[in-house]
């Protein structure tokens, strides 16, 4: 009886050792992937400059932009994911809708949408005609680098990071540290000058742009828990035509952060602390084996010996 138990008890040892190995190294290939179910929507405020053909004159003015993220599930796979975005930017007036539910409604200031597939592990751009890439429609655009995350255990180096509005990827250079709820945050900077973009896309006014993003980015998971954005445009004559500036709002912020720690949660309980588990159940089922047979398997104690009385001596 105790060789079975001990044989049974060496069993599970070994197979908590097996388990422990392979959740450490299987693990991070299935917890270390973009969600397949990101429905996200994210909310940024800030003062602009924009100038009024109307008036010959700039306006200053507080905008909300609303930035709706969400996976085309139909289209993703177990190593791409298929990210629809719609941004929309309306004049704070009146409390605005989160996407401009009239298209005339005269608080729009402009409304963009984006479609990109990406790497789940390493979120650079995937160019596959199968997956529709396209910007406001435009299927020509290649998407290239990071778009709306960066990779897992993200680096202290220089991505490319996409701009849908000139269709360009700029560097984005790692530009320090910030701690933000409790998370120590990686800093990103991406910088477009003067580029060539018309002012107004419906009139096709020629003009020039300039965009310098800056990204809070979480290095475990990848997840951008926030950015901001300074966005400038002028006439070919160098006359102001726009000068934004747009931040994550508090809620967005919050969001974000939930996001990251929700996400570096699942990697330590997959990767270390179940692994930790079954290595240290392993290694206790297993000594307590080998102590139970090498217990049945030690010499046995000799019975004592059984007394025996000699007969006395008779006198000759």
């Amino acid at each position: 009886m105790r060789r079975s138990l001990s044989y049974v008890l060496i069993g599970i040892g070994v197979f908590g050792l097996l388990l422990a190995a392979g959740l450490r190294f299987y693990a991070p290939s299935r917890a270390e992937k973009t969600p397949l179910n990101l429905n996200i929507t994210l909310v940024s405020t800030g003062p602009a400059t924009i100038f009024n053909a109307a008036t010959g004159q700039s306006d200053q003015l507080n905008l909300v932009a609303t930035r709706l993220v969400k996976t085309d599930s139909a289209k993703s796979n177990s190593d791409v994911t298929v990210v629809q975005e719609t941004l929309c930017v309306m004049r704070d007036v009146d409390d605005p809708p989160q996407c401009g539910d009239n298209p005339r409604d005269p608080r729009i200031v402009d409304i963009s949408t984006d479609r990109v597939a990406a790497d789940r592990k390493t979120a650079e751009s995937v160019n596959d005609s199968k997956y529709h890439e396209n910007v406001n429609g435009d299927t020509s655009v290649k998407h290239v680098g990071l778009s709306y995350k960066w990779p897992f255990h993200a680096k202290k180096q220089t991505y490319k990071f996409f701009d849908p509005i000139s269709k360009q990827a700029p560097d984005a250079r790692f530009i320090g540290t910030e701690k933000i709820g409790g998370l120590n945050l990686y800093k990103y900077q991406a910088d477009i000058n003067n580029v060539d973009l018309p002012v107004d896309n419906a009139q096709k006014i020629p003009g020039k742009y300039s965009d310098t993003r800056i990204v809070w980015v979480d290095p475990v998971t990848g997840v951008i828990v926030k950015g901001t954005e300074h966005q400038v445009r002028t006439f070919a004559d160098g006359a102001p035509a726009a000068d934004i500036t747009l931040t994550f709002n508090k809620t967005a912020v919050d969001y974000q952060l939930k996001q990251a720690k929700d996400g570096r949660n699942k990697i330590n309980l997959l990767t270390v602390w179940l692994p930790l588990i079954a290595l240290v159940l392993g290694i206790v089922f297993l000594v307590a084996g080998v102590l139970v047979l090498r217990q049945q398997s030690g010499p046995r104690a000799e019975p004592p010996a059984t007394a025996t009385s000699e007969p006395p001596l008779e006198r000759v």
